[in-house]
């Protein structure tokens, strides 16, 4: 007999893997390149990689279909693609559409070319690629013949496989990978029901707040030092008081680039384990951590997974922008103190 998990198991602790520095030579290198710093298989995509910025960063969006696109999705591509690429400096870019339609591809192209060029962007080359077979474009046509191509095991996707650092076949998987396992929120469904936690529809108090921001402080710490779990109970308690925006705030505060990684695997883990109406904090929180840890693609994921229970949430709409404008994680300092203008709490609160 199998037995069924009942807690989310403790992650394993490898080392923070490294930025990795790739060099492309060759279309099949850039091909290779776009699931290595993304973190998944592009599919319906354009990939943008820019060169000669103070901050190098890459960026996706999804091609709109052939038969979506109009003049204002190609201003909102230009906007989000060229746009961004000259607000960070970025001498030259390369793109990659990865898609079967390359109707789409050359529309959208038609438009990004001159974008780039009127902002002082150098497109340095742009492929169109199919899964197996890629070919060269330019605003107004093609640009060499289609020729095949197999990156499965190119040497940048090894790495990033051995980094960690590719870990889903597809957007879809990564998105898969943020739902709720019922095992894992079974019991802390019922740690809930037998907590006798308070009703949170009314006000709470700043010194109950304050205990609890504390006691939630603490726990992450921990739980980010041994890479580990709290029990149900513990994430019982975790989850319910994550609804008050300055607890969650204690947690968010705890937040560097120095722990990033830890923090991914404990809210990954916190958020697979929390009861729906319940998951909003800890996906901000790891789209959050996932942004520090430089994996946008995962912190847009989590945005996602955050508005489908919270479609307002405030934390969510000042992460978008900072993804959607490219600013760099280590613009963020974080250890801001939650406390000011909370009450001292005298009483002997358990803060273990």
């Amino acid at each position: 007999m199998t037995a069924t998990p009942q807690t989310p198991p403790t992650p394993p602790t490898p080392p923070t893997p490294p930025r990795a520095s790739l060099t492309a030579r060759c279309p099949e290198d850039l091909l290779a390149m776009a699931p290595a710093v993304l973190g998944f298989w592009p599919e319906e995509s354009v990939v943008m990689m820019t060169f000669g910025a103070p901050r190098p960063f890459h960026a996706r969006l999804e091609l709109p279909p052939a038969d979506h696109v109009d003049p204002c999705v190609l201003l909102e591509v230009e906007e989000r693609l060229a746009g961004t690429a000259q607000l960070h400096g970025a001498q030259a870019v390369v793109l990659v559409y990865f898609t079967a339609d390359t109707a789409a591809a050359q529309t959208v192209h038609d438009a990004l070319g001159p974008a780039f060029g009127s902002r002082g962007v150098e497109v340095v080359t742009a492929l169109v690629a199919d899964g197996s077979h890629y070919a060269a474009v330019a605003p107004g046509g093609w640009l060499g013949p289609w020729s095949s191509y197999d990156v499965e095991a190119h040497a940048f996707v090894v790495q990033a496989i051995v980094d960690g650092r590719l870990q889903h076949r597809s957007r879809d998987d990564m998105v898969d990978s943020l739902e709720a396992v019922p095992a894992w929120v079974e019991p802390v469904r019922d740690a809930l029901l037998a907590s006798g936690l308070p009703d949170r529809a009314g006000p709470v108090d700043g010194r109950t707040v304050r205990r609890e921001g504390t006691w939630t402080e603490a726990l992450v710490r921990r739980a980010v030092a041994g890479d580990t779990v709290p029990g149900p109970a513990e994430l019982a308690r975790l989850l319910w008081w994550l609804q008050v925006t300055r607890v969650r705030d204690a947690a968010w505060s705890v937040i560097d680039r120095a722990s990033a990684v830890h923090h991914v695997r404990l809210w990954t883990a916190v958020l697979r384990s929390a009861p729906e109406q319940l998951a909003a904090s800890p996906a901000i929180l790891l789209g959050w951590s996932a942004w520090q840890a430089g994996d946008g693609a995962q912190a847009w994921a989590a945005i996602d997974r955050c508005r489908r229970v919270d479609p307002g949430n405030r934390l969510a709409e000042l992460l978008d922008r900072l993804l959607d404008q490219a600013v760099p994680p280590d613009l963020w300092e974080g250890h801001f103190d939650w406390t000011l203008g909370l009450p001292v709490d005298t009483s002997r609160a358990d803060l273990g």
